[in-house]
């Protein structure tokens, strides 16, 4: 079940919640996000619980959209399980960029991180 994070919920969601979390920003007149929902459902469907994803209308939410920063929508945003970020991305993409986003945080690693160790940069 996808998740509907709000100014007043978050804070005990963000609390309680012990697993990695994928948060898409949106807001319900934008066509991007629209497009992206399906893309949720499918991930929701994918990781069984063990990512927790979730979204945020930010016209509805300001204090949410001010935390994030959000700059422009659909913003998302995967986060560890120790509440850390480990990757965000704007604008619709690749439905596989989001399956990567959540792997990021459910396996605490980043491409980066990896390209550095294997590569030296």
């Amino acid at each position: 079940m996808i998740v509907e994070l709000t100014d007043k919920n978050y804070p005990d969601f963000i609390t309680q919640t012990n697993k990695p979390i994928f948060i898409e920003f949106y807001t319900p007149m934008c066509g991007a996000c629209q497009e992206l929902h399906p893309i949720l459902e499918q991930m929701d469907l994918h990781y069984k619980g063990d990512v927790v994803i979730a979204r945020c209308d930010v016209s509805q939410n300001p204090k949410l959209a001010n935390k994030y920063r959000i700059p422009s929508v659909p913003f998302c945003v995967a986060i560890n399980k120790d509440k850390k970020i480990k990757d965000v991305e704007l604008g619709l993409l690749d439905p596989l960029r989001y399956f990567e986003m959540a792997d990021t945080a459910l396996y605490n690693y980043s491409w980066w991180e990896l390209l550095k160790k294997k590569f030296g940069f």
